[in-house]
């Protein structure tokens, strides 16, 4: 089997926000859908999701090698959203064309919307009379085969004529629509919480400030992926992936590091470490100075926190000892020349490291 990292797709779709506020406020829906779509996913695949690149929304089964893929498109609307309009607006025949496309297994053909789809139909029986049907699909997943057979006709009508093929010879079997839970107006709120529940699930211990965190770099790095100018239609799967992807890992190492890197409150650095009156108001004040760098990620924060995370990770606590005692050691094995940071500075960050060390623990 050839590796099919080195395989070249065709560019589908390109981010285009001059549309109107409806349709920025789809794309912003687009990262939210994107965000529960990996935590709904993260205990099962080891997967990559691409933003705006292939299609709206592009599901692979692997990060390296996929070998399955899933195509999806997002649309919004206040009321609901006819099928009749997705033949129409070619939203269906966009997705047939990825059958064509795909160097992959597709796996799944989805229309996402935030509302259920209505299927209207107009149809005359034996009798010559002619009859009406209108119905809204609630189901959180509807294969359309599962439509309205006259629909399903429709649907392949139209995708024959523009493709130039039989209608017998057209295959709805991979397409389903997927009602998200997400809305318009409190899409974000409503995936924050998600998020939130989710990793309150993962790990009980974790702070409030650490999910915000977390939620926050994950938003920030979608929506990088989302707005990158447009690939070459030729692109290489590697470089898709790293300008327009985010992966199971991605998820896993921001994760990894907002827990780590956060600072844990004072008072619970305090009963930790066992301070003196002394040592306790000193360390105080190198506690505010930490958490000042921490929020505007200086870069000497960052190089000494990856040092002494190192020294930590290649010297774990012994059993019984103290965390004051601890922390003396992994000073003494730090190369520190004219450290910005001062001793009680440092104790702050290596009990910091211990404590959400501890969190992460289920």
């Amino acid at each position: 089997m050839p590796n099919k990292q080195s395989h070249k797709l065709n560019n589908v779709t390109s981010l285009d926000k001059k549309s109107g506020s409806l349709a920025y406020n789809r794309f912003e829906m687009q990262i939210s859908q994107t965000i529960h779509m990996a935590i709904e996913l993260y205990s099962n695949l080891n997967y990559l999701l691409v933003l705006d690149h292939y299609d709206d929304i592009t599901l692979f089964d692997d990060d390296v090698t996929p070998e399955t893929v899933s195509y999806y498109q997002m649309k919004t609307s206040e009321d609901s959203i006819s099928i009749n309009t997705a033949i129409s607006e070619e939203w269906v025949a966009k997705l047939y064309e990825q059958l064509n496309n795909s160097q992959w297994m597709i796996k799944e053909l989805g229309l996402i919307t935030n509302c259920p789809p209505k299927v209207s139909v107009k149809f005359k029986s034996e009798d010559g009379k002619t009859h009406s049907e209108e119905r809204k699909y609630t189901a959180e997943r509807t294969p359309f085969q599962s439509f309205n057979q006259h629909m399903v006709n429709k649907i392949k009508q139209d995708i024959a004529q523009r493709n130039g093929i039989s209608v017998d010879d057209v295959d709805l079997s991979k397409f389903v629509h997927m009602r998200t839970t997400l809305s318009i107006t409190k899409h974000n709120e409503i995936v924050k919480q998600e998020m939130s529940d989710f990793l309150q699930k993962k790990y009980p211990r974790i702070t409030v400030e650490s999910a915000k965190t977390i939620f926050g770099a994950m938003m920030e790095l979608l929506t990088h992926c989302q707005s990158y100018e447009s690939l070459d239609k030729d692109a290489e799967f590697a470089e898709v992936r790293q300008k327009k992807g985010v992966s199971k890992s991605d998820f896993s190492r921001i994760i990894e590091e907002s827990m780590y890197i956060s600072v844990p409150p004072f008072q619970e650095i305090d009963t930790w470490m066992e301070y003196s009156d002394d040592e306790k108001m000193r360390a105080a004040l190198e506690y505010t100075k930490l958490l000042t760098d921490v929020q505007i990620k200086s870069d000497s924060f960052a190089a000494l926190y990856h040092q002494i995370r190192s020294a930590c990770k290649a010297n774990p606590r012994y059993d019984n000892e103290s965390t004051k005692l601890y922390c003396n050691r992994v000073y003494n094995l730090l190369s520190l020349n004219n450290p910005i940071y001062s001793n009680a500075c440092i104790d702050v960050l290596i009990v910091s490291i211990i404590i959400n060390e501890w969190r992460m623990r289920v």
